[in-house]
């Protein structure tokens, strides 16, 4: 699908065609940018000829810049009558390289994470938890460990059986992961006879 050079704004229609996911993902956080005024108007709120702004989305938009800012009237009037019917047309000017930049910059770095910093905080120290806990790390099983005895409160299991624990059950077969509750009076290695004989192991 080919660009419109004569659309409000065809680097955003070019971004979109280049990368529609990542351009659906960014517009869902920040509007893409638009050709003039800083990225806000899709025209300049004056022309220094004089002529209305509207009339430069009569220009295919590589014209629009340099067109916006061209103080000679008889300059801008050629142009319209050169360029009006050239899609292709560029007459080089820097706003229409900021445009450009603007655009590019918004595709590639805005950030999609639209959490406060506090709420990045938090989640930070939450995923942080869920690995440095005392089921997890060592060292936090010492902490602990060592809080409970100076607490007077019942300590926590040995650190290792902890993780064999862990490890079993990360490694038990599907239909006793399902039915995981242990039924009254089964021991661990009842449990473990058990999954032997689910996988057709048992001699």
């Amino acid at each position: 699908m080919p660009i419109d050079p004569y659309a409000p704004n065809p680097f955003a229609d070019r971004a979109k065609l280049i990368d529609p996911v990542r351009f659906e993902q960014v517009s869902a956080v920040k509007e893409p940018p638009k050709m003039f005024a800083g990225g806000t108007s899709d025209t300049p709120a004056f022309t220094a000829s004089g002529i209305d702004p509207e009339l430069l989305l009569r220009l295919p938009a590589g014209v629009r810049h340099a067109a916006a800012a061209e103080p000679d009237i008889r300059v801008v009037h050629r142009w319209f009558e050169e360029f009006a019917g050239i899609s292709e047309a560029v007459v080089d000017h820097q706003g229409w390289r900021d445009a450009q930049a603007r655009v590019e910059d918004w595709l590639n770095n805005t950030d999609l994470d639209t959490r406060t910093p506090e709420q990045r905080a938090a989640d930070d120290e939450a995923e942080y938890q869920s690995y440095y806990n005392p089921e997890n790390d060592r060292v936090a099983h010492a902490n602990e460990q060592r809080r409970r005895a100076e607490a007077g409160e019942q300590p926590l299991e040995d650190f290792n059986t902890i993780q064999g624990r862990k490890s079993w059950q990360a490694n038990m077969p599907t239909e006793v992961t399902q039915a995981r509750a242990r039924p009254p009076g089964y021991s661990d290695e009842d449990l473990a006879l058990l999954a032997q004989l689910l996988r057709g192991g048992a001699s």
